[in-house]
């Protein structure tokens, strides 16, 4: 026998209250023929009960209603007679086969016990962090990954000895809360073949018009509360999603989720949203997306106050006033400032390096900086050596759709090559790329698969491609084993290396007694030459406590020679990499200049004493 009677006015959502009996609480902004349905999982019966006066206060209905299973069914709301998905579901039923069509998605109610063993936020602050961006589905749906639940949460946490082999120790995940990805039918217009179409889409099928499509990146609105179903490789998604978090966290790597909003959001429900995650799930920051969020209200919050927040950009006065420094510094600024840069100066572009280099070396006090050469919207890392424009065919959009201003260079011809002079150039400018984004001062952020050469075959908005275009092929990893462990060894050389991420000041700003903590370096030392007329050629020397790192580039289509500071005692120089493996690690030398090979990047170190700084000694 059920029973009906007025709940609490929280939470909101579908909640179990004792023994068969569950409150549903639905906000109402006014509109009529409110009420409740339904569904019995069995038998698909579909049941309609109506909310009254008496179940509401205020914009809430509540209602209570005993001797029901919650197991055995899902629900939705109803407003003004028509049926809407829950906004506060924890779980959604309907969508737990990928790309299905025709879906009808409820609610379910309440979510599964789960057994956190203790564990806890890791608050591992941005300048230990290194970021790594992947897409759930992608990262492990091809058969190359060799995990037997592909394209899951439970295929990341296969994939975990990997990550921790590789260094990265935060993972960055693109939309991984239920969504739709299911999308119109492509409407391609009617067009004249001619030949010159017919010779530049000869790969394309002989008609597309009707095709389905797929958002396969999954930014766009959806329910926010509950984690993706097809993600999961069972039927309880909120266990798959807390058991990677889990598995991440007791391997010392954090978890982010991106997180898309349209601008027309309620604040506070986006707090309610950001907070549910780092409570229910321990999630340990996020990206947001969208336009025109109301982000200092969000980083003001104080449950927030440990958790990470991107945005594309911060006012710091907005967020903190002049009296506050924060503990943890917890907000960060994502936008393409950096990748611009950088790609400008690897590309041998003139006058960049000036620009390269303070982009390399930017740091707040009281905001981090997350800097990237690649990014899910972008070429990969392969394709930015590799293709002068995009290749976006295959989107079914005439080539209209993703970013024309790439800042790519093919390094001499389109696409793949077996040309070996092509070949090892491409190499060695992934290599330089890598290197100057993992000794940047501020979070690097890594495209999951360049670390081993992945391609999208020049695609620079894959964002419908649900195949092989989008999927990481693991048998790169084995053809590109080598180009594998240097990124590995550039990682760990990041972190042997703290003083790189020291809060100072910058500038070659000379005491006469000790070297500055950072300094830049040309043909001639301590001076570099930054117009447009250079020749793209630079150092940057770090020092801290006795130990001087020297980053040496040229991004030049021609060999130079650049200075090397006067080290107090003459000790020797030791080379840690060498991009264009001319040297070899562990070398020693001794100098006053260092030669450079064309479009190269070298990494040396010395180690001096206390005591190489006396009273009286100048350093210079």
């Amino acid at each position: 026998m059920r029973h009906f009677h007025v709940g609490n006015m929280l939470p909101m959502g579908a909640t179990p209250v004792g023994t068969n009996a569950v409150q549903f609480v639905c906000q109402n902004t006014g509109r009529k023929n409110a009420g409740l349905v339904l569904y019995e999982k069995k038998t698909g019966k579909r049941e309609e009960i109506p909310f009254t006066d008496n179940y509401q206060i205020g914009n809430v209905y509540s209602l209570v209603i005993e001797g029901i299973n919650p197991e055995k069914y899902t629900y939705n709301f109803i407003q003004d007679g028509k049926e809407e998905v829950d906004p506060y579901a924890g779980l959604i039923a309907g969508n737990e086969k990928w790309g299905q069509m025709d879906v009808r998605l409820s609610g379910r109610i309440g979510l599964s016990d789960f057994e956190w063993e203790g564990d806890e936020p890791l608050r591992r602050s941005f300048s230990d962090c290194i970021f790594y961006q992947l897409h759930v589905r992608g990262f492990t749906r091809h058969s190359s990954s060799k995990v037997r639940k592909k394209g899951t949460f439970e295929g990341i946490i296969e994939k975990i000895p990997y990550l921790k082999e590789l260094g990265v120790n935060t993972l960055e995940l693109l939309p991984a809360y239920e969504f739709m990805e299911q999308e119109a039918f492509v409407d391609v217009p009617e067009r004249e073949v001619t030949m010159e179409f017919a010779r530049a889409n000869y790969h394309l099928k002989p008609s597309e018009e009707g095709r389905p499509r797929l958002n396969y990146w999954g930014f766009k609105p959806g329910a926010y509360f509950a984690p993706k179903a097809s993600y999961s490789a069972g039927n309880k998604p909120d266990i798959s999603f807390k058991g990677l978090v889990k598995h991440l966290h007791h391997g010392g790597i954090e978890l982010v989720m991106q997180f898309y909003f349209e601008p027309a959001m309620s604040p506070v429900y986006l707090l309610e949203i950001l907070r549910y995650w780092v409570r229910e799930y321990h999630v340990d920051g996020f990206r947001l997306l969208g336009a025109g969020l109301p982000i200092e209200f969000l980083a003001a919050d104080p449950i927030l106050c440990n958790t990470k927040l991107m945005y594309e950009s911060f006012e710091e006065g907005r967020v903190y006033d002049s009296k506050y420094f924060p503990v943890y510094r917890n907000i960060a600024d994502y936008n393409d400032g950096y990748l611009y840069a950088l790609r400008h100066f690897i590309k041998g572009d003139v006058g960049s390096l000036g620009r390269a280099f303070e982009a390399m070396l930017h740091d707040e006090k009281k905001i981090g900086n997350m800097v990237y050469v690649t990014n899910y919207n972008s070429f990969t890392l392969r394709d930015m050596v590799s293709y002068d424009r995009k290749h976006n065919e295959e989107n079914g959009e005439e080539g209209r759709d993703g970013n024309n201003y790439n800042v790519s260079w093919n390094c001499g011809t389109e696409g793949a090559s077996k040309r070996k002079a092509i070949v090892a150039l491409r190499e060695k400018q992934m290599k330089n790329a890598l290197t100057l984004l993992l000794f940047s001062k501020g979070t690097p952020v890594l495209l999951a698969g360049d670390e081993f050469g992945n391609t999208q075959g020049g695609n620079n908005n894959p964002y419908c491609q649900d195949n092989v275009v989008s999927w990481l092929n693991w048998k790169d990893l084995e053809k590109n084993n080598d180009f594998f462990h240097f990124v590995k060894e550039v990682i760990s050389l990041r972190k042997q290396f703290p003083l790189l991420l020291k809060q100072a000041d910058t500038g070659t700003k000379r005491t006469g007694v000790e070297y500055p903590y950072l300094s830049y370096h040309g043909k001639e030392a301590w001076k570099l030459i930054w117009n447009e007329g250079n020749e793209e050629a630079g150092g940057i020397l770090f020092y801290s406590e006795q130990i001087y790192l020297y980053l040496c580039v040229n991004m030049h289509w021609q060999g130079t020679v650049l200075a090397l500071p006067n080290l107090p005692g003459k000790q020797p120089w030791e080379l840690l990499l060498d991009t264009s493996g001319e040297k070899k690690k562990g070398e020693l030398w001794q100098g006053k200049s260092i030669a450079m090979g064309p479009r190269s990047v070298k990494l040396i170190t010395a180690k001096g004493k206390k005591g190489d700084f006396e009273e009286g000694l100048s350093a210079f």
